[in-house]
């Protein structure tokens, strides 16, 4: 292949990987001559195949252009909404009030920048203390870490918690958030699955038997992942109370306390927590912030392991868009914003429920969410998920596997749907969705 054919392939590459979108502008005749080492003539010659080939045109003062007519037809859209999906839709975010923020923030941004803050911005981590406060918990800005979104937060607790350990093994309250069993499978970290069943209660003597191979537990007390339901007082209770008498770290992510429908929040497990046993970690990417991936954790005893483990590998999270919600929490604007956003939830996953319910063949069960926005669909003992999950996306329905959710042999097979992206008029989706179950 010549060099004049090697450039129009790769431009063409390049546009139909979409690398390059209508009206982006391809690099300067000259820009191209060096970059590919060779004449100006050539790379005339392969821009003006590209425009014969109806990838770019030519125009006047811009040079060239792709064009849409280079992309391949749009792919058309599922029959229901990406009901798969692990993240809130973003169109319920108020993000005008985010983005006014974040312009009002970023002129102190020099002045910021000038002092060190290997654990976030105090300013955020006042504002964090205070809305702790705010509910009776005594929680000081000085013990909370910043981290890169709820993850990264998750992600140093376990560190924390299984650093130095020959054998590490982690109790995990199920269904779980996919992205904490994931993290376990690639540390090689060992999983005791543990059941909460739909009225939030779990088998405290599964964790006492086990207590003594355990490096710590891992639960969602608040609208567990994917089940949306809480922990029952009196599991609440028990868990505080075995990690207490086994001297056990607990790791709490409570990234959905935020999204109730009821009239208050739950209390976190950090409430109750005398002598700093709790990992407590959240984030703002479910509640107010898509994309800022802005999260925290206040690790009571193991504060300074955290923020050594936090300073060798993220070092310190983004600074602007830790100003920009500090700056959203000072104004009291999230307030009004949240309460609108978990309005919206409750109202979706009512319809999403109500409309799929009655469908249901014998054997499903759907649990009722108390906060959130997932659904948690059972399916009849001995149904095989993988065959229904297909047959779902074979119609356009689609729909997120259980095992997503639970360590493998662990649980009946599920499908997790996520009724944030749920309108009226896909109710016809559920009803196919529940004849492939039958």
């Amino acid at each position: 292949m010549n060099k004049f054919a090697r450039l129009v392939d790769f431009f063409v590459s390049a546009i139909e990987r979409g690398n390059y979108r209508p009206g982006d502008a391809l690099p300067s005749l000259r820009a191209s001559a060096q970059t590919h080492a060779v004449s100006l003539n050539t790379v005339k010659r392969a821009y003006w195949e590209l425009e014969r080939l109806g990838f770019a045109e030519a125009r006047a003062r811009e040079g060239f252009k792709v064009i849409a007519g280079a992309l391949p037809a749009p792919v058309a859209p599922p029959l229901a909404g990406p009901w798969g999906s692990p993240f809130v839709n973003p169109a319920l975010f108020d993000t005008r009030a985010l983005g006014e923020a974040a312009t009002r923030a970023m002129r102190g941004y020099g002045r910021e920048l000038a002092e060190p803050q290997p654990y976030g911005l105090p300013a955020l981590r006042r504002q964090l203390a205070r809305r702790y406060r705010a509910e009776g918990i005594a929680l000081d800005w000085c013990d909370i870490l910043i981290s890169c979104g709820a993850m990264e937060a998750l992600s140093l607790a376990v560190q924390a918690v299984t650093l130095g350990q020959p054998s590490p093994r982690l109790a995990v309250l199920t269904p779980a958030f996919p992205g904490l069993l994931g993290l376990l499978a690639q540390q090689g970290i060992a999983v005791l699955a543990v059941p909460v069943d739909a009225a939030g209660h779990f088998d405290p003597v599964l964790l006492e038997d086990a207590a003594g191979s355990l490096c710590g537990i891992a639960a969602m007390p608040s609208f567990q992942h994917p089940t949306g339901v809480c922990l029952a007082d009196a599991s609440r209770a028990a868990l505080l109370d075995i990690v207490r008498r086994h001297d056990l770290p607990l790791i709490e992510d409570d990234s959905y306390r935020a999204l109730f429908f009821g009239a208050a929040p739950p209390r976190p497990l950090i409430a109750d927590d005398a002598d700093g046993r709790v990992l407590h970690c959240s984030g703002f990417s479910k509640t107010l912030a898509p994309g800022y991936r802005v999260g925290w954790i206040a690790p009571g005893r193991w504060r300074e392991r955290v923020g050594a483990l936090k300073a060798s590998t993220t070092l310190a999270s983004p600074l602007p868009s830790q100003m920009a919600i500090a700056e959203l929490l000072a104004d009291g604007a999230h307030e009004g914003m949240q309460a609108r956003l978990r309005g919206e939830l409750a109202a979706r996953v009512a319809a999403m429920r109500d409309a799929l319910l009655p469908h249901l063949p014998g054997g499903c069960r759907l649990h009722e969410p108390a906060g959130g926005y997932f659904l948690w669909l059972e399916l009849p003992p001995g149904a095989c998920e993988a065959a229904c999950v297909a047959a779902a996306q074979a119609q356009g329905i689609f729909v997120a596997p259980g095992a997503l959710c639970q360590p493998p042999g662990s649980g009946r097979p599920a499908m997790r749907l996520n009724a944030s992206y749920y309108e009226a008029p896909q109710a016809p989706a559920l009803e196919t969705l529940a004849s492939l179950l039958s």
